[in-house]
């Protein structure tokens, strides 16, 4: 899930916080990301941490 919240972030050039706001209200990222309404959405913080442990991994 994480690593297609970072697609959707590419495509669309949305910053973390705008990131996390869209997958909340839009059934389209959520259905991308295989999110269902009864899940929580990642928090902007989580977004940053996995996208840092991607770079620290030399991943991204």
């Amino acid at each position: 899930m994480m690593f297609r919240i970072l697609i959707l972030q590419a495509w669309y050039n949305l910053s973390d916080e705008v990131l996390e706001k869209q997958i909340a209200r839009d059934l389209m990222f959520r259905r991308f990301i295989n999110l269902s309404l009864s899940e929580n959405v990642p928090d902007h913080s989580s977004i940053w941490r996995f996208r840092q442990l991607l770079n620290t991994e030399q991943l991204l």
